[in-house]
């Protein structure tokens, strides 16, 4: 009988330990403004610091997103206009994100808090990842809990970088 219900409780404090993600994303709740803590950057953005992205919804569904940052070494605050396609049928997961036309990139949304905190923004093949704060600054326990789930999920946590905020 303990070797039928070991793995059971084996796998329940696997499931407290590592939290499954978001089963769908209320964009109102979404909607605001985000700081980004740590990145896995792509080359676009490799070299910025103090993110933010405010996220806005329009009439159509869609996600207007306007990003501020300072590239490294700059003093002047540069800013980017894109546009979220979130997917509904996705439950508002997965989104398509254009930052030129007509191309879009995959986002995919890992993890988010239950009071809309803090949330993982990545790549269904790991290619870059954003981790977000409603606040500048995150507790450094929760951060590396953070961290650490995004290893578990397959990104090379040895490429994230803390921009300063």
């Amino acid at each position: 009988m303990t070797f039928k219900i070991a793995p059971v409780i084996c796998s329940i404090v696997s499931f407290i330990q590592h939290p499954v993600g978001p089963t769908e994303i209320d964009l109102q709740k979404y909607s605001g403004k985000w700081y980004v803590i740590g990145t896995i950057p792509t080359r676009y953005d490799k070299d910025w610091n103090y993110i933010t992205e405010t996220y806005t919804m329009r009439s159509d569904g869609d996600i207007d997103i306007y990003t501020t940052y300072r590239k490294k070494g700059d003093k002047e605050i540069k800013d980017l206009k894109s546009k979220g396609f979130p997917i509904s049928e996705q439950n508002n997961l997965k989104w398509k994100v254009q930052f030129i036309w007509p191309f879009k990139v995959d986002y995919l949304i890992e993890e988010l808090a239950d009071d809309y905190s803090y949330v993982v923004v990545g790549h269904p093949k790991q290619k870059f990842l954003y981790i977000m704060s409603r606040n500048p600054q995150m507790d450094t326990t929760l951060y590396a809990s953070i961290v650490e789930r995004c290893h578990q999920k397959g990104y090379d946590i040895a490429k994230i970088r803390k921009p300063l905020q």
